[in-house]
């Protein structure tokens, strides 16, 4: 038998009376760490198993399954115990531990002795209250939700399963008389009840695929809910350099590869190579991977490699940069079209700017940043039509140069911008007589 035990916040006088009876009870005590071995200290003799911080899922479930050997052979010769600081159901180590041996050992009885957790400990040295609904979260996604006070579960099941949620349990008076505990959910309550929901694990479909990613435009809150859930549980991200705004890494917690100075050849052996070893492989791209993303080339040799891809659009860096200019890029009576395009460059032989400008619509001209001037001496826009540039849109360090086609790129040059920024052209900038919309009648 293993029983987890929750140490408390790290005070000795924070056990509880249960923890200490089991670690003195215990024919073995297992600790992942000095901290948890000394707070056994008093009651029992510890050993401390290796549990590094590392991110390398493969190596991290060899220790795993090699710590699980370990504590399987003790539970087979009477009671052991894993102590950890806190409480071992709550973002704790003994959770991985647990999961390991459900999974190669099912013959194992586990329990469980809960501690105090820190979001007791803080609400009690913050002299904090907490009256309603909280968040507690380590970055990952939500998976769980646990409803205090649940007098009718039955209808909290209905709207947790709309949002995705399918295993339920209903706990009440737990450790008093009359505790029930059920994964049949009532229809009423009590005020000492709780209903726990989780989501499934993600299992693997047998399909290969690549997920090609939007990044958006460079604040990190601007990435999709599902291109951040998939960042979080991927095995493998690689990133296009320095378009992608380093803070949206902060979502990953896999190995990463910055494409930068990679051959399409190299970018595709990687990607189908982790593909194949059956992992969750992530593209990431900056704002929309459908706007001079540079992705059919990719899925071209994926597809012929048997593996297909899944794209999770963007907020590209245009839409940010109205945002950040409170414009609208369509108004009625001044323009109701939108150009998007590029100047002539490396990958781009000739390009169509002038004869596109002549429809005197906006223009948004993407990747042209370091060849402005001759941008603003092609177009067919009179001298004095409003431009912008917007660098960086929605990074930290955004700037915003505001002129007309006729002076907007000597204010550019002064600033020494020459790249990563959108150029905006037209009367929808500084729009005069504009029609009211029909919307509002």
């Amino acid at each position: 038998m293993l029983i987890g035990i929750g140490l408390g916040p790290g005070a000795p006088d924070l056990l509880t009376l249960a923890a200490v009876k089991a670690l003195k009870e215990s024919v073995m005590v297992y600790v992942p760490g000095k901290m948890a071995k000394d707070l056994v200290a008093p009651y029992a003799d510890a050993k401390i198993l290796d549990f590094p911080m590392i991110r390398d899922r493969a190596e991290l479930k060899k220790l795993w399954e090699n710590n699980a050997k370990i504590v399987a052979d003790g539970a087979r010769n009477g009671m052991v115990s894993f102590a950890v600081i806190g409480d071992p159901n709550f973002f704790s180590t003994f959770s991985h531990l647990r999961r390991t041996l459900q999974e190669k050992y099912p013959d194992i009885e586990i329990t469980t002795i809960p501690g105090v957790s820190s979001i007791t400990a803080q609400a009690s040295r913050t002299n904090t209250a907490v009256e309603g609904s909280f968040t507690v979260s380590d970055g990952s996604p939500v998976n769980t939700k646990i409803i205090l006070k649940a007098r009718h579960p039955g209808k909290e099941k209905e709207k947790l399963v709309r949002d995705g949620f399918s295993d339920f349990i209903f706990a009440e008076r737990l450790f008093m008389e009359n505790e029930r505990v059920t994964k049949t959910i009532p229809e009423e309550g009590d005020y000492f009840s709780i209903l726990v929901a989780g989501k499934p694990a993600k299992t693997p479909s047998g399909k290969k695929i690549v997920y090609f990613i939007g990044a958006g435009p460079g604040n990190p809150k601007y990435i999709t809910v599902k291109g951040r859930e998939l960042l979080e549980s991927a095995d493998l991200v690689m990133y296009t350099g320095s378009l992608v705004n380093p803070a949206v890494l902060d979502y990953v917690i896999c190995e990463t590869i910055d494409s930068h100075g990679m051959k399409l050849g190299e970018i595709v052996d990687v990607l189908a190579r982790h593909t194949d070893a059956g992992k969750t492989v992530v593209r990431l791209h900056s704002g929309d991977p459908s706007l001079y993303g540079a992705i059919i080339e990719q899925i071209d040799v994926l597809r012929k490699k048997g593996i297909d891809v899944e794209i999770i659009p963007g907020v590209t860096s245009l839409f940010a940069s109205a945002a950040t200019l409170k414009k609208q890029l369509t108004l009625n009576g001044i323009t109701e079209t939108l150009i998007i395009t590029r100047p002539a460059g490396v990958t781009l032989e000739k390009d169509s700017i002038r004869e596109l400008s002549r429809h005197n619509a906006t223009m948004a001209i993407y990747l042209g940043t370091d060849k402005l001037r001759k941008i603003t001496n092609d177009v067919a826009y009179p001298a004095d039509t409003p431009a912008a540039v917007v660098y960086h849109a929605s990074w930290d360090d955004e700037k915003v140069v505001l002129g007309t086609v006729g002076d907007i790129a000597d204010k550019v040059e002064a600033l020494g911008i020459n790249r990563s920024a959108m150029i905006i052209i037209g009367n929808v900038l500084e729009p005069e007589n504009f029609k009211r919309s029909h919307l509002y009648g």
